[in-house]
């Protein structure tokens, strides 16, 4: 069962271990790991299914590689509210991971550590879901969401301690991997469902990172543990360098 964590110094680890350089990979997720993958978000079709990016390029040409970026695989003008005319068929989730793509990334982690069953979960303090009523807009064009109460695992959380990182705080959660994708409910989340933006289990061995402003999440581990990811056929990855740049002019292959 989830529950708030009071002594966020268990996640100080992390920041000595983060780039000063925003936007590269490590800026994200910790350094020191010796390997690193890149999950690309599902593309959102209609609300009810997902397409991956490589059945978007079949469609618009273009190539999915390790360093892509949506606004260059579509073809927009613009990097900011990509529009195109070759797809008209939804985008991926900015700064989640998709529930079912979310729980099955965390299970094969599970695998890999010592401690599945002593995890913690940060989530971003901005999200609305923490703040009276706050209002949100989901996506450029789309209609904006209601006010909605604020349920008590939020309030007390936003009320608790922070796990301070650069340019983003994050409130704190423990708990099993395998209770991952009860996050949105527990938070009265919904109807979003939000992945946690850190995960990483008490011994260390993995973490996940999810970015506020990214449509990809990245995970630094062991070899056998990336191995395992990318050859899952449930996800779609990309072996990652501790150097790579994700900013929005990285991909040089769809220009």
């Amino acid at each position: 069962m989830m529950k708030p964590v009071d002594d966020v110094s268990v996640g100080n680890w992390i920041r000595p271990r983060l780039s000063a350089v925003w936007g590269s990979l490590t800026a994200v997720v910790p350094s020191g790991f010796d390997a690193y993958v890149r999950v690309l978000h599902p593309v959102d079709v209609d609300g009810d299914h997902v397409v991956r990016w490589r059945d978007v390029a079949a469609v618009t040409g273009r190539r999915v590689h390790p360093l892509v970026q949506w606004w260059r695989l579509i073809d927009s003008p613009h990097s900011i509210n990509p529009r195109s005319e070759l797809w008209d068929g939804g985008e991926p989730d900015i700064g989640s991971l998709d529930p079912p793509d979310n729980q099955r990334l965390v299970d094969l982690l599970a695998g890999h550590t010592n401690s599945p069953n002593d995890a913690y979960f940060a989530v971003w303090e901005g999200n609305g879901f923490f703040h009276p009523g706050a209002t949100a807009i989901y996506a450029a064009g789309r209609s904006q969401s209601r006010p909605a109460p604020v349920v008590s695992l939020a309030r007390e959380l936003i009320a608790g301690p922070r796990l301070r990182h650069p340019g983003r705080d994050y409130v704190l959660l423990s708990g099993p991997l395998r209770d991952a994708s009860t996050i949105p409910d527990l938070l009265g989340a919904k109807p979003w469902t939000p992945s946690a933006n850190l995960v990483w289990p008490q011994d260390q061995s993995w973490c996940i990172a999810t970015e506020v402003d990214f449509d990809s999440t990245l995970v630094g581990c062991s070899r056998a543990a990336a191995h395992e990811i990318l050859e899952c056929p449930d996800l779609e990855s990309f072996p990652a360098s501790p150097n790579d740049s994700l900013q929005y002019d990285a991909d040089v292959v769809n220009t």
